[in-house]
């Protein structure tokens, strides 16, 4: 037991350190990343919110990563479903064909989507972005979905129709809340997938609707490493961390995601 503690304590270390260390790092008052820190300042996170095009950046991604997030999640309800109750043909060949995208390297997958896209007229658009997001948020999603789905206790939801409940009803009162564990979990995970992915929107999107990722990829390719980058990834991370405890406090997020419902 011993072992298995100091084995999951160095597993938590290794995944928060590079995180914590772009803190001193980002409070440099030096104009290049340097370790440990010339100085302090905070000058680097005022630069970050005095900055028009990374704050139009963060915005942009946090509206892709929402809208994809939960169109996924909203695509693969209703597909899981299908998938599990229906009395579909060729089942396993449609939950292979919904997955499918995750198996394809992503440089492939998006080159094919610009070639379409060019042809549709969707390159370089916001719709195209989403859609090439959708592409592979949908599959995660749905996998996810689909094991809640699988784990109905149906002999709730035979109760609620013999009490007189009718089919939005229970579907409601019974079957969400049986689910909605998935549905959070499907939700956080494909928006954190499409938030952080470079490779669709360094392709697909325009130059001046870049998202964060591509945005702070090009400064690093540009302007060098500076010790925005950092700050701004302190920054984030300390949002998602944020965002999730507020999640817990109001819906529970964490009792959820453990089993504990």
């Amino acid at each position: 037991m011993i072992a298995l503690r100091i084995f999951v304590y160095a597993v938590v270390v290794v995944m928060v350190a590079p995180v914590l260390i772009t803190l001193p790092v980002a409070l440099t008052s030096a104009g290049i990343i340097r370790f440990p820190p010339e100085g302090l300042s905070l000058q680097w996170f005022v630069a970050i919110f005095q900055d028009d095009l990374l704050l139009a950046a963060i915005w942009r991604s946090f509206l892709l990563a929402t809208v994809a997030a939960m169109t996924a999640v909203a695509i693969s309800l209703p597909c899981a479903f299908a998938i599990e109750r229906g009395r579909l043909a060729g089942r396993t060949a449609i939950e292979t064909l919904i997955t499918s995208p995750r198996m394809i390297p992503q440089i492939v997958l998006v080159l094919g989507l610009l070639v379409y896209f060019e042809r549709l007229g969707l390159a370089e658009t916001f719709a195209g972005l989403l859609i090439a997001h959708l592409v592979i948020s949908i599959p995660f999603a749905f996998r996810t979905v689909l094991v809640s789905v699988a784990s109905l206790d149906r002999r709730l939801e035979w109760s609620s129709a013999i009490l007189g409940a009718g089919p939005a009803d229970t579907f409601l009162r019974i079957t969400v809340p049986q689910i909605k564990t998935g549905m959070i979990a499907a939700f956080i995970f494909t928006f954190i997938l499409s938030f952080n992915n470079v490779t669709m929107a360094l392709f697909l999107s325009s130059i001046g609707e870049r998202t964060l990722p591509v945005e702070m990829f090009q400064r690093m390719y540009v302007g060098g490493m500076t010790p925005a980058i950092p700050a701004i990834s302190f920054v984030l991370a300390l949002a998602g961390v944020m965002l999730f405890i507020v999640l817990d406090r109001t819906i529970g997020v964490f009792k959820y995601l453990s089993g504990n419902s």
